[in-house]
C-alpha cells in the first residue's frame, strides 16, 4: 500500500515587495560567508511546546521566535525585536530547532529560518527598516589586537556613561517636577504623594549603585595601568573627582531619606525637596564634566595600556574581547539584578550596541541568558512608543507599574 504518511507541506517564501529572500539567504559577503536555512514548521511541531495547529493558525503580523529557553541567541533575537518595536513578538520554547539554534519567522507568509545570530539579525533589519539597526555593524579593521581591545573597552565605558547620565537626568527632572507641584496653591493645589518620593528613592538608589560599581571597575581595572602606561599623574584628577562625587551622592541619598520622614506638603518638606533638586543638578553637571574628561583624556591612551599589558605577559586570553569581558565581570550587580535598569538609560540604538558587547564578552551562557531574559520581561511591559522615546521615560513607566 506504500507510505501513507502525508508529505510535509512547504510554505512558499513571501513575494511581497520589500520582503527579503529568506530561502537560503546568503549573508553580506565576507571572508567567512554564512547562510540561513529554512526549517519545516512540522519539524518544529515535534516539540511538545508547539503544535501543528498552532503553527498553521498564526496571526500574520506576529514575528515568531522558536528556540530553547536556555539559548542566548533566541533571547537576543527576542530582545532585539522588542527594541525594533515594529511588530508583535511571540517566543515559543522549542527544543526542535536545528543544531540548537533558534528559528525565526518574520510573518505567517514566510518560512521559518535558522542560522547564526548576526545573519538572523540582518534578516530582521532587512524586513523592518528604520532604527535601531539590530545587526552588528561591519567593524573597520584595526591596526593591532591592542587597538581592537582598547576600542571595545572604550565603547563599553562610553555607553555606561550615557546610561548614568540619563538616569541622573531623569531623577533630577522628576524632582524638579515635584518642586513645581509643591509650589501650587489654592484650588489647583497638587501635593506630592509619598509614592512619588519612594519611587525617586528607588530610582536614585539604583543609579547610585551602578555609578559606584562603574567607578570601582575603573579604579581597579583601568586607572592603575593607565598611570603606568602614560605618566604617574594622568589619573589623579579623575580619581579626585570620584572621591568628590561620593559625598555628594550620599548627601542626596540622605535628603531622600529625610523626605520620607516628613509631612507631605509641609514647609520643611518643600525646603528639603528644593535642596534635593539643587544637589541633583550639581551632581548631574559634575558627572557630565567628569565623563567628558575621561573620554577625551583617558580613552585615547587605552591602546598603549593594552600593548603594555601584552608585553608584560598579563594578557592570558589573546582574544580582543578579553579586556571588555573583565570590565563586564567587574560590574556584577549592573550585569545581573540591575541590568534592565541600566539598559533603560540607553537609547534603542545604544542598547543594541551594548547588547552586542555583552553577548560577545560574557562567557557564562547561563548568566547571559538570565540577563537577556530579565531585560525581555521588562521591555514586554512597555509599549513601542515608550521604548522609542526618552529612555528615562521608559524606566519611569516601568517603575510606576512595579508593585
Amino acid at each position: 500500500m506504500g507510505n501513507c504518511s502525508p508529505s510535509p507541506r512547504r510554505r512558499r517564501p513571501s513575494t511581497e515587495p520589500g520582503s527579503p529572500p529568506l530561502h537560503r539567504t546568503a549573508s553580506t559577503p565576507s571572508a567567512t560567508a554564512t547562510t540561513t536555512v529554512t526549517v519545516s514548521p512540522l519539524g518544529l511541531a515535534r516539540s511538545p511546546s508547539v503544535s501543528a495547529a498552532a503553527v498553521d493558525a498564526e496571526d500574520g503580523n506576529v514575528v515568531r521566535v522558536y528556540g530553547s529557553d536556555g539559548c542566548p541567541v533566541a533571547w537576543r533575537l527576542r530582545v532585539s525585536l522588542l527594541y525594533k518595536a515594529a511588530a508583535p513578538v511571540h517566543f515559543t520554547p522549542s527544543e526542535a530547532a536545528p543544531l540548537g539554534r533558534p528559528v525565526l519567522r518574520l510573518s505567517a507568509a514566510d518560512p521559518e529560518v535558522s542560522g547564526p545570530a548576526d545573519e538572523l539579525l540582518r534578516q530582521v533589519d532587512a524586513r523592518f527598516e528604520g532604527k535601531p539597526r539590530v545587526a552588528p555593524p561591519e567593524r573597520p579593521r584595526v591596526s593591532s589586537p591592542a587597538a581592537a581591545a582598547a576600542e571595545e573597552v572604550a565603547e563599553l565605558v562610553r555607553l555606561q556613561h550615557r546610561s548614568a547620565e540619563r538616569h541622573l537626568e531623569g531623577v533630577a527632572a522628576k524632582v524638579a517636577e515635584m518642586v513645581k507641584k509643591g509650589k501650587k496653591s489654592g484650588k489647583g493645589r497638587s501635593v506630592v504623594e509619598g509614592a512619588e518620593v519612594r519611587r525617586v528613592g528607588k530610582w536614585y538608589g539604583d543609579a547610585m549603585e551602578v555609578m559606584l560599581e562603574h567607578a570601582r571597575m575603573e579604579e581597579t581595572l583601568l586607572f592603575p595601568d593607565l598611570q603606568r602606561a602614560a605618566h604617574p599623574g594622568v589619573c589623579d584628577k579623575v580619581n579626585e573627582q570620584h572621591g568628590r562625587h561620593l559625598p555628594m551622592m550620599n548627601g542626596i541619598k540622605e535628603d531622600i531619606k529625610t523626605l520620607l520622614t516628613l509631612e507631605l506638603g509641609s514647609p520643611l518638606f518643600h525646603e528639603v525637596l528644593v535642596n534635593l533638586s539643587v544637589r541633583l543638578k550639581a551632581l548631574q553637571d559634575h558627572t557630565k564634566e567628569h565623563f567628558k574628561e575621561e573620554e577625551n583624556e583617558l580613552f585615547p591612551r587605552l591602546e598603549a595600556v593594552r600593548r603594555m599589558q601584552r608585553e608584560e605577559g598579563k594578557v592570558s586570553d589573546k582574544s580582543s574581547s578579553a579586556w571588555a569581558s573583565e570590565a563586564i565581570s567587574a560590574m556584577e550587580v549592573t550585569h545581573s539584578k540591575l541590568f534592565p535598569f541600566f539598559m533603560t538609560g540607553l537609547l534603542p540604538q545604544e542598547a543594541v550596541q551594548y547588547l552586542d558587547l555583552v553577548c560577545r564578552c560574557t562567557k557564562n551562557t547561563r548568566h547571559l541568558v538570565s540577563m537577556l531574559r530579565s531585560l525581555a520581561e521588562r521591555l514586554e511591559d512597555a509599549n513601542p512608543s515608550i521604548i522609542h522615546n526618552n529612555p528615562t521615560k521608559l524606566y519611569e513607566h516601568l517603575l510606576v507599574k512595579s508593585p
